[in-house]
């Protein structure tokens, strides 16, 4: 089960199915479940303005509609229908998640909150809409926005629930290490990437953030007043992890090479940030380390 990967694979879409013997029309259904903004807009409109569609099924469509104009960038009309479908259905968890999460992107925690909150009282861990996807954690989301709130206590205790809920979440995992992370608790947060790098090895953010915090627990920035020998070593090892599992993630090749830096090993160094400045040569930060460490 996935807590967010992104607003399209954590939350509801429609799944089209036979178009109802006295509602719209089959290419409606089908336009409206398209992998084409344009589509879902025109599809599923067709469906929301037809009034043999029952309440449920254009209230799935208004969703799908706002997920579609949210694709495009259009926040206020994905809002809008968002609403929509919230009116129609008040019950509909997936619409509130959905609501609240826009809310979030649009920097308005509060009203981010109290829609998670409505959602989770419908229900927390609702059955996702996309086709052939798990649960929409929505515990999860809500931690995300207690953590842009800046209340890290609260985002801890709903992220604890997202967990509870679905233990093997490993995203979950990381989102509450990040708040560890915020926290300067680097015991906590790494325990928390051991555990999604358990039920995910692939997941290369995973074992970036361990390496973060790892070198900066080395480097004294995580507090505590000493410093872990092993870390640096360890650090260097989740970097490199990281990058064979990515090989054109310029950051992981910033971030080892500071480490190598620090580990005495200058060459190795300036050839993990020539890589990196040749992946993103636009990032003004990757090329002044590199002049400053060639000779």
């Amino acid at each position: 089960m996935r807590v967010l990967a992104s607003i399209m694979s954590a939350t509801c879409v429609l799944v089209a199915v036979a178009a109802p013997a006295l509602g719209a029309s089959l290419t409606a259904h089908e336009d409206c479940d398209a992998d084409d903004p344009d589509r879902n807009i025109a599809g599923c409109t067709r469906i929301i303005e037809d009034a043999a569609e029952g309440e449920t099924m254009r209230a799935v469509a208004y969703v799908a509609r706002g997920l579609a104009w949210q694709a495009k960038g259009d926040l206020d009309h994905a809002l809008a229908d968002y609403t929509g479908a919230i009116r129609i259905n008040p019950k509909d968890a997936l619409a509130y998640n959905n609501r609240g999460l826009l809310w979030r992107e649009k920097g308005d925690a509060d009203r981010a909150i109290a829609d998670l909150t409505d959602a989770i009282r419908i229900d927390p861990l609702p059955h996702s809409d996309l086709l052939g996807s798990g649960h929409v954690n929505i515990y999860a989301n809500r931690g995300l926005a207690w953590q842009s709130k800046g209340d890290l206590d609260r985002a801890i205790a709903d992220f604890d629930q997202a967990i509870k809920l679905d233990p093997k979440d490993a995203e979950a995992y990381e989102r509450r290490s990040q708040v560890f992370i915020a926290k300067r608790d680097a015991d906590h947060a790494i325990a928390d990437l051991d555990e999604a790098i358990r039920l995910d090895p692939s997941r290369v953010s995973d074992h970036y953030l361990r390496g973060v915090v790892r070198y900066d627990r080395y480097m004294g920035f995580m507090g505590g007043g000493w410093i872990e020998k092993d870390d640096l070593e360890r650090a260097i090892a989740d970097f490199t992890e990281a990058i064979r599992l990515d090989a054109n993630s310029a950051g992981c090749r910033y971030a080892r090479a500071l480490a190598w830096n620090t580990n005495g090993d200058r060459e190795r160094a300036i050839a993990d940030l020539t890589e990196a400045v040749r992946l993103a040569p636009d990032n003004p930060q990757f090329a002044a380390a590199l002049k400053q460490l060639k000779p």
